[in-house]
């Protein structure tokens, strides 16, 4: 019987669509299906000359090794993960690794089966790119009526009071004139309220002069409006970046600053854009109270998982160095495509607003 039950096993972990691996508690493979090598592009001794983690890029496989330490101390005795997996060719692929500990042998192993999910991904990337052009799209429809319509209506409001202020007879009663007065003065800030909001919808600053100028208006907007100081320093920028690249990175910073005036209690900020050959880094800093960043992306209040989704679009990334009491660094890296290599120019300023 068991004889039968070894020959069902074997022929099952052959013919199965999904690329299965048996492994010791190394994480080394001790034997591989031929969907996994297929899939991976490998032949079964090269894989089995390799160690789990050296299938996939550093950060994925950080994830699965962590997990996999548990699983061999005994702490939890399966796990799903969906990460990246090298093929032969050096290209990726997208995997949903399913892990789990068998203990019925005379010597536990580990069984690995991996899905390939790379045009799941694909699709779910495209729907992201679609729903953020829409996004985008809304946003500067409604700061163009905000600013064509709402705006000019509101200033011909105010100058109508003016004129008739002027003109009505009655306007020498000191409380009449006091009231007018102070109507136009609240439509007047709502005027510079409204075109505030219209500038953060959609700048136009970055439509025609590129992420380096809208970058250190906005960084000036805010500065004067919240009362802050903000050190901001840019170098390397190219007038040439990718219009996708340029928005994603304003985007970022827009949302990082914000949220470090909002929740940091600092009044003193860093700002830096920084290019070289082969990417781009912006880096927004703050010197205030900190908080924990893995706790932070379970949630939504502070905005981080739509950072990380915009830049994940552009192949770019999110990291976060945050501590209780000792502030919070944002860093997006966005790596440079070919076509805009030989673009990236000089030039620095560093500007205290």
């Amino acid at each position: 019987m068991a004889g039968s039950d070894d020959t069902l096993f074997l022929s099952a972990f052959t013919a199965s669509p999904i690329g299965i691996a048996l492994e010791n508690l190394e994480g080394r493979p001790l034997f591989v299906n031929p969907a996994l090598c297929s899939m991976l592009g490998f032949s079964e001794e090269e894989m089995r000359s390799k160690q789990c983690v050296e299938f996939s890029p550093p950060e994925d496989a950080q994830k699965d090794w962590a997990l996999f330490q548990q699983l061999r101390a005994g702490s939890i005795d399966q796990y799903h993960l969906e990460k990246r997996f090298f093929r032969r060719d050096g290209s990726l692929i997208w995997g949903r690794l399913s892990v789990r500990l068998v203990n019925r042998l005379a010597s536990p192993l580990v069984l690995a089966m991996v899905e390939d999910i790379s045009e799941k991904k694909a699709a779910e990337e495209n729907l992201g790119g679609r729903l953020i052009q829409a996004q985008e799209a809304e946003r500067t429809r409604i700061a163009r009526e905000l600013h064509d319509d709402i705006n000019q209506r509101l200033v011909l409001l105010a100058m109508d009071l003016s004129h008739q202020l002027r003109q009505n007879p009655l306007a020498s009663a000191p409380e009449f004139r006091n009231g007018i007065e102070e109507v136009i003065k609240q439509i007047r800030d709502l005027v510079k309220d409204i075109q505030a909001l219209s500038h953060r919808l959609h700048s136009s600053n970055l439509e025609y002069l590129g992420l380096t100028v809208a970058a250190e208006s906005f960084c000036r907007e805010i500065s004067n409006r919240q009362a802050v100081k903000i050190d901001y320093h840019c170098e390397g920028i190219s007038k040439q970046l990718p219009k996708e690249i340029s928005l994603c990175l304003f985007r970022v910073l827009q949302e990082a600053l914000q949220n470090a005036i909002k929740h940091s209690g600092s009044r003193n900020f860093e700002v830096s854009l920084s290019g070289e050959a082969n990417e781009i880094h912006l880096t927004v800093r703050d010197r205030g109270t900190g908080f924990n960043p893995a706790e932070a992306m379970k949630g939504h209040g502070l905005g981080l998982t739509s950072m990380k989704e915009r830049l994940k679009l552009i192949d770019g990334e999110l990291s976060i160095e945050s501590k209780l009491g000792a502030g919070t660094t944002i860093h997006a890296r966005v790596s440079l495509k070919e076509r805009t290599k030989a673009a990236a120019a000089g030039g620095a300023d560093t500007l205290v607003y």
